[in-house]
């Protein structure tokens, strides 16, 4: 079957499963999370050493992981906070180290590749969780890891579910006739994956920024800013699922207190990484794949060109090597709407282009209406006043919104239109009879969006700042015809990234009637401040 024959796909899905499980505890991301580091492993080495294959799996696996969860999240242990608390307090890098060693079942120099660390580091790693095993009697620190490896929960029905998932991808293609790279490709072993739960058994059987390439809007499932389980797709990617609300409050947290600095400090640090880059450009998110390149695996990036500040103007999309740097330099906010990157490149060694070594040669940019940065962990970058006035981020043809005046956050939301679930039930669990829906209407430069209820429908003001504009979404066809290209209406927050597309449905919405009443779309209705979180979007791309 193409490259690799079926256990062994089984084999490499297991793998990639229980990672993925182990750091969200979502089955749901797991099953996605799989089926992605299978095909892109697939696309990529269709002969490998074992060695060579964990690492690419894991690599991918963490990448499609990333698109949901923030590598400064650690995964939910239960029973235990003292080792929760002592995985929060590790860096990312050293947290994947360890357990990539201790759960996944890598050897140290392995599991050191995967995660960007020095083999070395693996023993001070430990030492920094070393509480958790001190005192005679007490287990080893690889016993407690193990104890509360969450993948100990997933069962052999679990997998098979999850691997139905995979059989309906097509054959991987075959291998070109070229020779493989030194040290790829050969041999898989069989039988479970390494660290398997106890209960699982061995397998049997033989795009330009604000234009994305996704399908039909799917329902948002997320209440005026809060996140929940919004399932989206675009081509080529599978999609998407829960995150727990545990890891939401600790995001919405982390990022709450980063929304509330200010940037300070001096721009010499930006300006001489503008002065020494070949390339510096504003980029949209983008897919992170792996690639072999002259015998190494290196992880690559295509980036939708926003704005070209200097360097190769006339590229629309740049390929950027992050080998080493995927899992630190991801936007990510409690918007799961990545926003742009401002990014300092150099022609690397391979002829690539790649961030500038150091810090700060990768920037999310927080807002693009008035050019704000930080690092990817949140941390304020002010940026030379030529580079703040050059930076044009915001898409051409903005509408205006009727506006309160005041800004996100502002309002007691006191009303709802729709059906809150109850405490215990997320909204994602709603039946569609009891989804509420935005429509939004154009009239020369001005649109107006109206949500609609159970037949009562209410005319919608923002916040200040808040503005729309029309996208051109692409649409996949099954049948071979060429895609379709529409356009739809979009609200764009304060901070100029998506909040809602016109169709976009959500159980409910809150915010306080004005008593006023206002026109939209040839009906006469009564006029509501709706609520909103700032830097909040009820999106997902």
């Amino acid at each position: 079957m193409g490259a690799m024959d079926e256990p062994v796909r089984v084999a490499l899905h297991d793998d990639a499963y229980l990672y993925a499980f182990r750091r969200s505890r979502s089955a749901r991301l797991a099953v996605d999370v799989a089926v992605d580091a299978v095909e892109a492993v697939e696309a990529v080495a269709p002969r490998a050493t074992p060695a060579a294959v964990r690492i690419l799996l894991v690599t991918e696996a963490r990448a499609s992981l990333q698109r949901f969860l923030p590598p400064s999240l650690p995964p939910r242990v239960e029973g235990n906070r003292d080792l929760q608390a002592a995985l929060a307090a590790l860096s990312p890098g050293e947290r994947e180290f360890l357990l990539l060693r201790h759960w996944d079942g890598l050897d140290t120099e392995a599991a050191a590749r995967a995660s960007g660390q020095d083999p070395g580091r693996l023993t001070a790693v430990e030492a920094m969780c070393g509480h958790l095993s001190a005192g005679p009697g007490q287990a080893t620190l690889a016993a407690v890891l193990t104890a509360a490896d969450p993948a100990r929960s997933v069962t052999e029905d679990d997998l098979g579910r999850s691997r139905r998932a995979l059989r309906a991808l097509p054959d991987a293609p075959a291998a070109s006739g070229a020779d493989p790279p030194d040290g790829t490709f050969d041999h898989i072993s069989e039988g479970p994956p390494p660290n398997a739960p106890p209960n699982a058994r061995a397998p049997s059987g033989a795009e330009p920024p604000d234009s994305p390439s996704t399908p039909a809007p799917v329902p948002a499932r997320m209440i005026t800013g809060t996140p929940a389980d919004d399932v989206g797709a675009a081509p080529n990617r599978r999609a998407r699922t829960i995150i727990g609300s545990t890891c939401l409050l600790l995001i919405a947290a982390v990022v709450a207190a980063f929304l509330a600095r200010q940037a300070t400090g001096p721009t010499s640090g930006t300006a001489h990484l503008f002065e020494s880059a070949d390339v510096v450009a504003v980029v949209a998110a983008a897919e992170i794949r792996a690639s072999v390149i002259d015998g190494e695996v290196r992880i690559l990036r295509n980036a939708s060109v926003v704005q070209t500040l200097k360097g190769e103007s006339a590229e629309r999309v740049l390929t950027v090597d992050v080998t080493g740097r995927s899992t630190l330099e991801r936007p990510y906010s409690r918007t799961f709407h990545p926003p742009n990157q401002l990014m300092f490149l150099v022609h690397g060694e391979h002829g690539v282009l790649t961030p500038i070594e150091g810090e700060g040669s990768v920037l999310t940019l927080v807002n693009r209406r008035a050019p704000e940065a930080a690092t990817p962990a949140g941390e304020p970058v002010p940026l030379p006043e030529d580079l703040r006035n050059t930076i044009r981020a915001m898409p051409p043809g903005e509408l205006v919104l009727d506006t309160s005046g005041e800004p996100p956050g502002a309002l007691d939301p006191a009303v709802v239109v729709g059906v809150r679930p109850d405490r215990d039930r997320d909204a994602s669990d709603q039946p569609e009879n009891l989804q509420g829906t935005f429509r939004m209407g154009v009239k020369g430069t001005r649109a107006c969006v109206m949500f609609t209820y159970d037949g009562r429908l209410v005319l919608l003001r923002w916040p200040e700042g808040f503005s729309a504009y029309e996208r051109e979404q692409v649409g996949t066809s099954t049948d071979g015809d060429p895609p379709v290209r529409h356009r739809i209406l979009t609200v764009l927050n304060e901070r100029g990234y998506p909040y809602v597309d016109d169709d976009r449905s959500t159980p409910f919405i809150r915010g306080v009637p004005t008593g006023g009443r206002g026109e939209c779309g040839g009906q006469e209705l009564e006029v509501w401040d709706i609520a909103v979180d700032p830097g909040s979007t009820l999106l997902f791309y």
